[in-house]
């Protein structure tokens, strides 16, 4: 591997280990769990279809309290439900946890099963459809670029 300038190593190699820096470079924010537990909300991006509606689907907003990215899980409980994900200003990566289902991203089409993950490009509509009786259940790990979409007053 090709040295670099732009590490500071912590000591897991025999390498050079430059501590100060890496000890000033760090964030220390703590508080009471109670206070650091994450609250879900709806993700307001996504368009569910009737079907999926029907069938208590949803889409869901984790937004951890960093800048590089959020989660949003789908849950989609019905054979052909349907969730539509608005394009965002930054790249997506989806990845099945439970069931399966189809992946349009532009004009491709492709078949998702669990362990099944897919990349969709800045501004891309993306359609998640069930297509089997279990839940289809997927994550969107995405983060956008400074300044775009806003949820209750705050960037995602």
């Amino acid at each position: 591997m090709a040295s670099s300038d732009n590490v500071v190593r912590a000591g897991f190699t025999p390498k050079f280990k430059d501590v100060s820096t890496l000890v000033s470079m760090l964030t220390y924010s703590y508080a009471p769990i109670s206070e650091q537990k994450m609250s879900p909300t709806h993700y307001p991006y996504s368009t569910l279809s009737a079907a999926a509606y029907s069938s208590n689907s949803s889409a869901t907003l984790y937004d951890p309290p960093i800048e590089e990215f959020s989660v949003v899980k789908t849950d989609l409980n019905r054979v052909k439900a349907k969730a539509t994900f608005d394009g965002i200003e930054g790249p997506s990566i989806f990845i099945c946890t439970q069931g399966s289902g189809t992946i349009n991203v532009g004009p491709k089409t492709e078949e998702v099963k669990p362990g099944f993950v897919f990349f969709a490009g800045a501004t891309a509509e993306v359609i998640l459809e069930s297509d089997g009786e279990e839940p289809f259940v997927t994550f969107k790990a995405f983060c956008e670029a400074p300044g775009a979409k806003e949820v209750n007053g705050e960037k995602l």
